[in-house]
């Protein structure tokens, strides 16, 4: 019976002597996925199988993956990274923390190391390793778990060299069709020394890229369709499609209209400061218009900029909410960030 600390001791820190081979991936038909990430500083870089097959070269912790046709598309050599990305010439240099990889086949491209794996509580067997065949080579097949409430993972292991040559995840699965065990592979297989985009200046390349472009395409549209302010009547329907109250003043009410483009807000008449939030739409701060009737305080907001709110829209809205009542004031608002 084959133990996971054996095969542990094979697996870590990746294959003990050079695998090259074909490799492709088979995503699962699971609909949009979520990924959750956070940095902070650099921005990371992304790398993962897309929908074709590659060619993987992987010898410890090194890695080489390039498309059919020679063309390098993430290397790897145990201390740097370099991503290649569609529409730039230059990789961009970082590290292996700041890479992210993603399934199905993330275990294909690199290995993680000793600490991920003996982690207690975390990856162990779910059931006896099994020792199978794989394109023509012995191997292991070991289902893994993490923790209590995570998902499996089938891993297919080259017994030899210690290469994961399939992994199968809820996300889908990540394969070698062919592969081959080379004498050697020479250290320049797994460095980039063309030039580089470094990864602290990517953001800013890309930010500055952008919005050199949204320049271009609004002079653009300035020059072809119009450069004279475009505004026209909208009709908007107040109708609330969420309203919600406060016991403790059972005359009160904030009201969304629009599904939530809208808002609308009523209290007691009163000397005190109104306090309403100002950044719930991506206008910020956005415009409240508010007046007081004999009653009642009201307050409105819609969320289409600037402007949007006119005087006519107003009094035909104020009409509609209390028919034959006088507008009598103007309450003080004090607009809070919420």
């Amino acid at each position: 019976m084959t133990h996971w600390d054996e095969v542990l001791l094979k697996i870590v820190d990746g294959p003990q002597r050079p695998v090259m081979g074909i490799a492709r991936a088979h995503h699962a038909d699971i609909g949009p996925r979520r990924v959750y990430d956070a940095h902070y500083g650099v921005v990371p870089s992304y790398v993962g199988f897309g929908l074709g097959e590659v060619r993987l070269v992987r010898f410890g912790r090194k890695t080489r993956m390039e498309s059919l046709d020679g063309k390098p598309l993430f290397i790897a050599n145990g201390q740097k990274c370099w991503v290649f990305q569609a529409g730039h010439d230059d990789p961009i240099e970082t590290n292996e923390l700041n890479t992210r990889i993603h399934d199905p086949g993330r275990e294909l491209i690199v290995s993680r190391p000793v600490e991920h794996w003996a982690r207690p509580g975390l990856t162990r067997p779910t059931r006896p390793i099994e020792e199978v065949e794989f394109i023509g080579r012995r191997c292991w097949k070991v289902e893994l778990k993490t923790g209590s409430e995570g998902s499996s993972m089938v891993l297919t292991i080259d017994t030899e060299t210690g290469t994961v040559l399939k992994q199968e995840s809820p996300e889908g699965s990540a394969e070698y069709v062919d592969c081959v065990l080379p004498e050697n592979a020479s250290d320049s297989t797994f460095v980039w020394s063309g030039p580089v985009r470094m990864a602290r200046n990517v953001f800013a390349e890309d930010r500055a890229r952008s919005i050199e472009r949204s320049k271009s395409n609004m002079q653009w549209f300035h020059d072809n369709v119009s450069a004279l302010r475009i505004q026209a009547n909208v009709l908007v329907d107040f109708t609330p499609t969420e309203v919600r109250r406060d016991p403790e003043h059972p005359e009160s009410f904030e009201a969304d209209f629009e599904k939530g483009a809208g808002r609308l807000w009523r209290r007691a008449r009163s000397a005190e400061d109104w306090l309403l939030p100002a950044n719930w739409t991506r206008h910020y701060p956005t415009p409240i218009r508010a007046w007081s009737t004999h009653e009642f305080d009201w307050a409105c907001a819609l969320g289409l900029g600037p402007g949007s709110l006119t005087d006519a829209t107003l009094a035909e809205l104020q009409d509609t909410l209390h028919p034959g009542q006088d507008v009598v004031g103007t309450p003080p608002l004090n607009s809070r960030l919420s």
